[in-house]
């Protein structure tokens, strides 16, 4: 979908050509303002309510979502409770959300960015390996070796019977 919206927040009034990105657990869309600013705004999982990538809950969030709804077939939300882990390890801040699942006879692991955003999901295997789904393999180059090592030791001390 590629669009554009006129948005009204506080005393400012802008217009912007929002892209929808394709995402399996976010309702994601890209704007690009008249302006010239552009950010990705996409739904918490957890509450529903909008988010603009790494500022959190702003109004214009807000207002982009009210904006998109208009444009759009119904969104609906099931919220899915994260659980959220923080700790420092080696001097470095290791802080992820995650919600969990089994499928088949494999534990899953929805794994989500501090900022709220998806980033892969975590499969424990039976044969005491784990496997990342779910992620884009241009995505894939940006992963955190160092916290993805640090997750899968995490992890199993939460659930041992998921």
């Amino acid at each position: 979908m590629n669009s554009m919206i006129h948005l009204q927040v506080e005393e400012k009034r802008a217009t912007a050509l929002v892209t929808q990105i394709s995402n399996r657990n976010h309702y994601m869309y890209k704007l690009i303002f008249e302006s010239g600013y552009e950010n990705i705004f996409f739904i918490d999982v957890e509450t529903g309510n909008w988010i603009e990538e790494d500022l959190g809950f702003t109004m214009l969030a807000q207002e982009v979502g009210k904006q998109i709804k208009k444009l759009s077939d119904p969104l609906f939300h099931v919220p899915k409770i994260l659980t959220w882990h923080k700790q420092y390890s080696d001097g470095k801040l290791i802080q992820f959300g995650f919600y969990n699942f089994m499928k088949d006879a494999h534990k899953m692991y929805e794994i989500y960015n501090s900022n709220k955003k998806y980033m892969y999901t975590l499969a424990d295997m039976t044969n005491d390996e784990w496997q990342i789904l779910g992620s884009r393999n241009e995505m894939l180059q940006y992963t955190d070796p160092f916290l993805i090592q640090h997750i899968i030791k995490i992890l199993p001390f939460y659930y041992t019977n998921v």
